[in-house]
């Protein structure tokens, strides 16, 4: 007789604990779908998020029924998928994130490749400009002249060590700078940078062609 009424007190505790609505539960499971909402899970997760949605709908349907057990199954269900949505959107936006930065990368880079061809094509275009502007005027070889002999008169250079200055400019005519001819027409560039001309005594000494004696400083640069 005892066990019969321990058995019937257990069944109406059963009973009472399932005729509360579940309002813990349901807070909580509007709670996680309004997140997963915020954090734009019908956008990448769009099934799991529905099936949250629906769910939760289901689960309140329920609670206004007063079929408590079956509302919690329900939000049970809600909640599991509401959390599936929110970290199926949450890997999605970091391959997002990954992607942007790639792409960020690659259009840095692709401007610095800009940038530097620009700035090789200003620098082209400035030399261009530079080399258009000297001047020239013609020289005409006569006996017995060397590219020395001519870069060393006071009307040329002034300086014979300056003799690859005409070379340069007049490889059109000259195969060796060591032989020209009487009468040959040199170009005679004019308003050279002190670069230039320094560049030329180095490779004059360096190729040694003629007999040149070594002063201890170059005259004036030419203009």
């Amino acid at each position: 007789m005892p066990n019969r009424w321990l058995i019937l007190f257990s069944a109406v505790l059963l009973l009472s604990a399932c005729a509360k609505p579940p309002r813990q539960e349901l807070d909580a499971t509007e709670y996680l779908v309004a997140r997963a909402y915020a954090f734009q899970a019908p956008i990448y997760a769009g099934e799991e998020y529905q099936a949250a949605v629906s769910a939760l709908e289901d689960g309140r349907r329920l609670i206004a029924e007063r079929e408590f057990p079956a509302a919690q199954t329900a939000l049970t269900y809600a909640r599991q998928h509401a959390l599936r949505a929110y970290g199926v959107t949450e890997m999605a936006k970091a391959r997002e994130a990954v992607e942007a930065e790639l792409d960020r990368q690659a259009a840095e880079e692709e401007a610095r490749r800009k940038a530097a061809e620009e700035a090789r094509r200003k620098a082209e275009e400035q030399l261009r400009k530079v080399a258009e502007s000297r001047s020239f005027t013609d020289y005409r070889v006569g006996s017995n002249e060397t590219l020395a002999s001519i870069a060393a008169q006071p009307g040329v250079y002034g300086d014979p060590m300056l003799w690859p200055l005409l070379y340069q400019w007049n490889r059109d005519q000259i195969k060796d700078p060591r032989q020209i001819h009487v009468g040959q027409v040199l170009k005679i560039p004019r308003g050279l940078m002190a670069s230039d001309l320094e560049l030329a005594r180095q490779k004059a000494r360096e190729a040694g062609l003629f007999d040149i004696p070594q002063s201890s400083s170059p005259p004036p640069s030419p203009r």
